[in-house]
C-alpha cells in the first residue's frame, strides 16, 4: 500500500502540486480526514466537469481548515485536474471512471450512468493506520465494501452509493441494503428518499452503531437525530446551486464533531457552510476546477 506522503497533493495523473498547510482546529492541530469514494465525470448541458464526494466533501474540509485525503478508484479516461486542496492517499487504477449524464426537469434531477469503475475499495486489503482523525465513507456506485475496516477512529457514512442500482445507460434507481455493524460508526447521512428506499429505519441505524444521523430534505433543510434528541434545521438562504450540498453537509458536520464541538453547534455551523456554498462558495470551487 502507498505510504502517506505529506506533500502529495491533488494533481493531473503523475503531476505534483504545491502544498498549502491547513489551519489548526479547536484542539490546536490540523484535522485530517480520509474521504473514501469515487470522483465522477458529470455531463451537464453537454459540458464535462468533475464531481463526486471527494470533490465536494474535500472542499468543505479545506475551507474549514482541515486536510482532506482521498482514497478512490480512478479510470484511465480521467483527464481532469484533481484540485490542489486534495491530498492523494491512494488511487486504485481502473479502465473507466464513473460518468453521469445529468438531466434537469421541473426542479428535479435524473442521473443516467454512462460508465463505472470495475475495481472496488476493500478495506481487508488495506492497512489504514490512525494517522487520520476520521474516515468519511461516501461511495457513488457500490465501489466500497464496508467489511473489515481496521481503524480506530470515528467513521462517517453516506448511504447514497450503497443503495444505488448502477446499470450502464440507465437512470440511477434505489434498492434496499444492509450495512455491517461497527462500534466506530459516528455520523450517518442520507436524504429522505434514500433513507426510505434503503429499508433501514432510524432505530436500525442506531443499532448498527451510529451515534448521530443527518437526514436531508433538500431545500427544506435537514434533521439531526441523536440517541436522545431530534432537531430540525430550516435553511435561511437557499442558493441556486444544489449539487454536492449533501456532501458539504456531512463533511462539515463531521469536521466540527472531530473538533469537539457539540452536535447542535456542529449542525448550525454545517448549515451555514451549506448555505454559503449554494449561494457563493460554488463559484470558488468551479473556478478552482
Amino acid at each position: 500500500m502507498d505510504k502517506i506522503k505529506e506533500g502529495r497533493r491533488g494533481r493531473r495523473r503523475g503531476r505534483k502540486n504545491k502544498r498549502n498547510r491547513g489551519r489548526r482546529g479547536r484542539r490546536g492541530r490540523v484535522i485530517k480526514i480520509l474521504i473514501v469514494g469515487n470522483f465522477t465525470i458529470d455531463l451537464i448541458s453537454e459540458k464535462e466537469q468533475i464531481g463526486g464526494p471527494p470533490l465536494y466533501s474535500g472542499f468543505a474540509i479545506y475551507k474549514l481548515g482541515g486536510e482532506a485525503y482521498i482514497l478512490s478508484v480512478l479510470g484511465k479516461d480521467f483527464s481532469h485536474q484533481i484540485p490542489n486542496f486534495l491530498r492523494i492517499y491512494k488511487i486504485i487504477d481502473d479502465n473507466n471512471t464513473v460518468k453521469f449524464k445529468h438531466l434537469f426537469q421541473n426542479n428535479s434531477r435524473k442521473l443516467i450512468l454512462l460508465s463505472k469503475t470495475n475495481n472496488k475499495i476493500n478495506f481487508k486489503s488495506l492497512v489504514i493506520n490512525n494517522y487520520f482523525d476520521g474516515i468519511l465513507i461516501n461511495p457513488v456506485c457500490n465501489e466500497v465494501n464496508l467489511e473489515n475496516i481496521n481503524v480506530n477512529v470515528p467513521i462517517a457514512v453516506d448511504i447514497q452509493g450503497f443503495i444505488r442500482t448502477c446499470k450502464i445507460n440507465e437512470e440511477i434507481s434505489y434498492s434496499s441494503t444492509s450495512l455491517p455493524p461497527n462500534p466506530l460508526y459516528t455520523v450517518f447521512h442520507s436524504n429522505i428518499e434514500e433513507l426510505n428506499s434503503s429499508g433501514l429505519s432510524v432505530e436500525d441505524l442506531f443499532k448498527l452503531g451510529f451515534k448521530e444521523l443527518l437526514i436531508s430534505y433538500d431545500e427544506e433543510g435537514f434533521e439531526l437525530y441523536t440517541i436522545n434528541n431530534r432537531k430540525y434545521f430550516k435553511p435561511t438562504q437557499i442558493g441556486a446551486y444544489r449539487t454536492g450540498t449533501g456532501d458539504i453537509l456531512l463533511a462539515s458536520y463531521f469536521y466540527y464533531r472531530l473538533n469537539n464541538l457539540d452536535p447542535i453547534g456542529s449542525a448550525i455551523k454545517a448549515k451555514e457552510l451549506v448555505e454559503w456554498f449554494s449561494n457563493l462558495g460554488y463559484q470558488e470551487l468551479l473556478h478552482i476546477m
